[in-house]
């Protein structure tokens, strides 16, 4: 019986992976979660199933009861959170001494459109793998932390949770680390992760915790302490902590996380941004107060690259006259292929073209009394015009001095 059960634990710890593979939809589309008012929670490309969590921004925690799989919709109903977690002090977690913390990407190829130029890539390591290291670097500025920031590729986007693992496993056991954390971005509109906090322009950070990792609720702790930092800190800089079915090789750590760092659609400075944030509510979290002569919100004021007025990145330039352009091209093609299925023929295309432009288009132009826009036209039209008697005397002296101004002997 005993090897039964550790047979058992053994194939769930294997089949772990595969089904954190399964929880995201991985394609550019998500889910939206709504309270049972119908009240937009969440936009996330993480698959939701009935029994999920979401702990908002507010600290309510809900629990998904109904989904709609062809809408990519659910229902959640608030719940009464049942848990117990240790407060952070200002020294910081009990057992966080080692200054060691490692940050890895299952999704290597997860990137921002607006910036990146592609929403994902798997050839190449995304644009993630920059948000993560200037969230590697905030920490690393303060008290001597070393972080390892995991250069691997896990492609293709199938398995990855499978070849991460082996990565993740060796990070953990290299040395003690005080965390762990795969760095991931969301699939949802721009306006979901969007987020200005003291006039930074940032996105926000979403915490997932698996919730079929057999220790999950030692992850779920150090979530929350996290969540209870950064509200201190930074109001509303963390979305939430979404409970998904998976284990995300949060097994591997008792201080393993996955962290959403915005969306698709948002751009990757404003991700670089908030991940900064971020870094400094790791640290506090773990060691204790920020120093005294760290201030995060400064160094981002006094770079104007960073700053709400600051242009937008070069992916997001000239959206408008590209769309005019690709519509025009599209109505260009869309009218030559309509005629060549009504003519049958490119020869009879090019016949059609011509005889639209030596007669239906001369007409038209022909039609056209051209000189009454001629600028003389004009001038006389305006002169022409009568004030009455019960005008106000000034417009009578500006119509005098016009017709001075413009009279025939003054023309050129």
């Amino acid at each position: 019986m005993r090897t039964f059960v550790l047979s058992v634990l053994i194939l769930a710890l294997l089949a772990a992976p595969a089904l954190a593979d399964d929880t995201e939809l991985g394609d550019g589309r998500w889910f939206t979660l709504y309270s049972s008012e119908n009240r937009v929670l969440l936009r996330t490309g993480i698959r939701i199933h009935v029994g999920d969590r979401f702990l908002d921004s507010d600290n309510c925690l809900y629990q998904v009861y109904k989904i709609d799989e062809v809408r990519l919709q659910a229902w959640a109903r608030q719940v009464e959170d049942e848990g117990t977690w240790a407060a952070v002090g200002t020294q910081g977690l009990p057992g966080a001494d080692n200054k060691k913390i490692a940050v890895y990407h299952t999704h290597s190829g997860e990137s921002y459109l607006p910036s990146d130029g592609v929403d994902s890539t798997d050839q190449s390591q995304g644009g993630v793998y920059k948000v993560g290291a200037e969230l590697s670097k905030r920490i690393e500025k303060y008290d001597e932390i070393e972080v390892t920031h995991c250069q691997e590729t896990f492609f293709p986007y199938s398995g990855s949770y499978r070849r991460s693992r082996t990565a993740a496993a060796s990070l953990v056991g290299a040395g003690e680390l005080d965390a762990i954390f795969d760095l991931h971005r969301d699939a949802a509109p721009q306006e979901e992760y969007y987020q200005e906090i003291e006039d930074m322009q940032l996105t926000q950070v979403m915490i997932v915790v698996g919730a079929q990792n057999p220790i999950y609720q030692t992850n779920e702790e150090f979530a929350w302490q996290l969540k209870e930092v950064a509200d201190s800190m930074y109001p509303h800089l963390v979305k939430g902590i979404f409970y998904a079915r998976g284990d995300y090789n949060q097994d591997l750590h008792p201080r393993a996380l996955l962290l959403e760092i915005g969306a698709h659609t948002n751009s990757r400075q404003q991700a670089e941004i908030g991940s900064r944030a971020f870094a400094d509510v790791i640290y506090a979290t773990l060691y204790g107060s920020l120093p005294e002569d760290s201030d995060t919100e400064k160094e981002i004021k006094d770079d104007p690259q960073l700053q709400p007025t600051a242009d937008p990145p070069p992916g997001s330039r000239g959206g408008v006259l590209k769309g005019l352009l690709t519509l025009a091209g599209m109505l260009v093609l869309g009218g030559g292929f309509y005629l060549f299925i009504s003519v049958g023929s490119w020869q009879g295309v090019k016949e059609t073209l011509s005889r639209f432009f030596r007669v239906e288009f001369r007409d038209v132009i022909s039609s056209i009394p051209w000189h009454k826009l001629h600028p003389r036209y004009i001038l006389d039209q305006l002169r022409a015009i009568k004030i009455g008697a019960g005008a106000p005397p000034v417009l009578k002296l500006l119509q005098e001095w016009w017709h001075k101004l413009f009279s025939p002997k003054n023309r050129l």
